[in-house]
């Protein structure tokens, strides 16, 4: 199967974007992150979603202790979350480095083996010449799969 038939073109981050705008791009997508382009237009990241939940609504000793609370967390003060002021962050201070990236030649099953290895459920398509081509997500695979074979 042709890697390209499972690319969802979407945005890109740049310096200075809001999380709102993050949060918008991946969700008309239906993409969990998108890459991240520095101000030399080099992309150098990716702006995750689950990233910056993790950084800005879950307290460390909850994702420590995530397998032993209960449901009802009433003798704890877990701070709550504040999602007006989280979407008018900047995304700068949770630009990702590490993202998986396959170019467009390569075949779909080295892209979900390239996300095996990166335990990641998405990555980028990018070309030789650091041309952003779309994103493909182990949900786009799985979506494009039953459309070829109903």
């Amino acid at each position: 199967m042709d890697l390209i038939k499972f690319v969802v073109p979407t945005p890109v981050a740049s310096p200075g974007m809001t999380v709102r705008e993050v949060f918008e791009a991946c969700a008309q997508a239906d993409v969990p992150g998108i890459p991240f382009r520095n101000a030399a237009g080099r992309i150098v990241g990716k702006a995750s979603i689950r990233h910056i939940l993790r950084e800005t609504c879950i307290p460390s000793f909850m994702i420590d202790n995530a397998r032993v609370l209960g449901d009802e967390l009433n003798g704890l003060r877990v701070p709550e979350i504040r999602a007006r002021r989280i979407l008018d962050m900047t995304l700068d201070e949770f630009v990702l480095p590490r993202m998986a990236v396959i170019t467009p030649l390569s075949p779909i099953s080295k892209a979900l083996a390239v996300m095996e290895h990166h335990d990641t459920t998405y990555l980028f398509v990018i070309d030789k010449d650091n041309k952003y081509h779309g994103t493909v997500s182990i949900m786009k695979v799985a979506s494009r799969i039953l459309e070829l074979y109903p």
